[in-house]
C-alpha cells in the first residue's frame, strides 16, 4: 500500500525547523555555491530556451545571443544588478531577468549577512566558551563543598561532638548535592537538544563524572559512620533526597552512555562505579 505524506506532520515539522534556523545552518561556502549554481543556470535557461520570440539580443549588432558564455555573463550581471546594457532580454526573458534579479539580491543578501555574521560568531563563540568554563568551575566547586560539608560531619561524629542541629539540617547538604545534579542534566540535556549550545569536552565531562561518583562516596562513608556511631538522621526528608539523587545519577548516565563522548573504556569504568556506589547508597540508607 502507498504511503502518502501526512500534510499536517510536514507543516508542524516545517514550524519546527525555522528559515531562520536553516540559514544559520547553512556555511557561507554552500550559499556561495548555491549563488554561482543559480547564475549558471539561469544563463544556460537564456540560452536553450529561447525562440523567435524569447531570446538575449546583443544591443549593438542586433543579433540573438547564440554563445553559452555570453548567456552566462547575462546572467551574472543580471543577477548583481549591473546591467551594463549590451545584452538585453526580449519577450518572456524580461520576465526570467526580473525574478533573477530578485533571486540573486535575496542570495547576495544572505551571503553578506552571513560575511557579516563570521566576526560576530567568533566573538559570541569565546563568550560562550568563558560562560561554559564558569559554569563548568561552579558545578565543580559545588560538589566539593558538598564533600567538605560532609567531611565536616564526618569528623564531628567521630569526636562526639556534632549538634543535633547540625542533624537535624542534613537535609540542606543533601539538597545542595541534588541541585548540582539537577544543573548538569540541564547542561547535557540542553547541549544534546540544541545546535547552538557546545557540548562537553570529554576531559569536563570524565571529570564531572568522576565529582559525582566520589561524592556519592563520601556520602555512603557518612551512612556508615553514622550507622555505627547510632546518629539518628534518617527522615522522609532526606530519604525522598536521597531517592532523588540517585534517580538523577542514573539519567545523567544514561546521558553518558547514548553521548559517546569519552572512549569506551572510560565509559565502562565510570559504569561499574556508578553501580558498586549506588548498590551501597541503597543499602546503607535502607538498612
Amino acid at each position: 500500500m502507498t504511503k502518502f505524506i501526512d500534510i499536517q506532520d510536514l507543516l508542524s515539522h516545517i514550524r519546527k525547523e525555522k528559515f531562520t534556523n536553516w540559514i544559520d545552518k547553512v556555511s557561507f561556502i554552500h550559499i556561495l555555491l548555491l549563488w554561482v549554481v543559480v547564475v549558471f543556470s539561469f544563463g544556460v535557461i537564456y540560452l536553450y530556451f529561447q525562440n523567435s520570440t524569447t531570446y538575449l539580443n546583443y544591443n549593438i549588432k542586433q543579433t540573438p545571443v547564440t554563445d553559452l558564455k555570453d548567456a552566462i555573463y547575462f546572467s551574472f550581471v543580471t543577477a548583481t544588478t549591473t546591467g551594463f546594457g549590451d545584452i538585453v532580454p526580449i519577450g518572456s526573458f524580461k520576465v526570467v531577468a526580473i525574478f533573477e534579479v530578485v533571486f540573486g539580491l535575496l542570495l547576495l543578501a544572505v551571503v553578506t549577512s552571513k560575511l557579516v555574521s563570521i566576526k560576530q560568531d567568533i566573538i559570541i563563540g569565546e563568550l560562550y566558551d568563558l560562560t561554559l568554563n564558569e559554569k563548568i568551575n561552579s558545578i565543580r566547586s559545588s560538589l566539593l563543598l558538598f564533600r567538605q560539608n560532609i567531611e565536616r560531619i564526618i569528623t564531628k561524629i567521630e569526636d562526639e561532638i556534632i549538634h543535633k542541629r547540625e542533624v537535624k539540617s542534613l537535609h540542606v547538604v543533601i539538597s545542595s548535592f541534588e541541585d548540582s545534579l539537577t544543573e548538569i542534566l540541564n547542561l547535557l540535556e540542553k547541549s544534546k537538544n540544541s545546535q547552538f549550545i557546545k557540548k562537553l569536552d570529554p576531559v569536563n565531562t570524565q571529570l564531572i563524572f568522576n565529582s559525582i561518583l566520589t561524592s556519592f562516596e563520601k556520602f555512603n562513608e557518612f551512612m556508615n559512620i553514622a550507622k555505627v556511631k547510632d546518629i539518628a538522621w534518617m527522615d522522609d526528608l532526606n530519604k525522598n533526597l536521597i531517592e532523588q539523587c540517585i534517580h538523577l545519577t542514573d539519567k545523567l548516565f544514561n546521558e553518558l552512555n547514548s553521548s559517546k563522548s569519552l572512549m569506551k573504556e572510560i565509559v565502562a569504568d565510570l559504569n561499574s562505579r556508578k553501580t558498586t556506589v549506588i548498590t551501597n547508597t541503597n543499602i546503607l540508607y535502607h538498612r
